[in-house]
């Protein structure tokens, strides 16, 4: 068994085992009756870190990997994304929650996208993407969990 699949099926073992503790854990959260309590989200996250660490333990054991390379560092990528998000951070509340995370997620997409979709059509596609994402986060936090994110400059919403 190569090292790459040891490292995989220890990853495996490692989220498998956490996860049934903190899911275990969660049951140890006081909680009042009705469908949303203090409990809900830890038991979500537990049920996810078991699923998904039951998930790297099958594929471990299921696939056979071909030792891939190791391809080179793109610094140039890794600076850019840097530089977003320090200022994503520094216009955030400033700019607000929508309007800082549509640029940062339009301009982050734009230095992910391999050369051939930096055509216009997939800007716009970009532009949608972003707008809606950010909007569906924002209106999640607000109405759904009744958290309130820095409004900025948008404040129709």
């Amino acid at each position: 068994m190569s090292f790459s699949k040891k490292k995989e099926m220890a990853f495996g073992i490692i989220a498998l085992l956490f996860g049934v503790f903190y899911l275990f854990m969660t049951y140890q959260i006081d909680s009042k009756p009705g469908m949303v309590d203090a409990r809900t989200v830890p038991k979500i996250l537990g049920f996810l870190m078991v699923v998904l660490g039951g998930v790297q333990l099958f594929e471990t054991f299921k696939l056979k990997h071909a030792e891939e390379e190791v391809g080179a560092i793109d610094t140039k990528t890794v600076i850019k994304t840097s530089f977003l998000i320090l200022t994503y951070i520094a216009i955030f509340e400033r700019a607000g929650f929508l309007l800082s995370t549509m640029i940062f997620l339009f301009l982050q997409f734009e230095v992910l996208a391999p050369n051939q979709m930096k055509e216009r059509k997939h800007h716009l596609i970009y532009v949608l993407i972003a707008v809606l994402v950010a909007i569906f986060v924002y209106l999640s936090f607000r109405y759904g969990l009744k958290i309130m994110l820095p409004q900025g400059l948008i404040t129709f919403i």
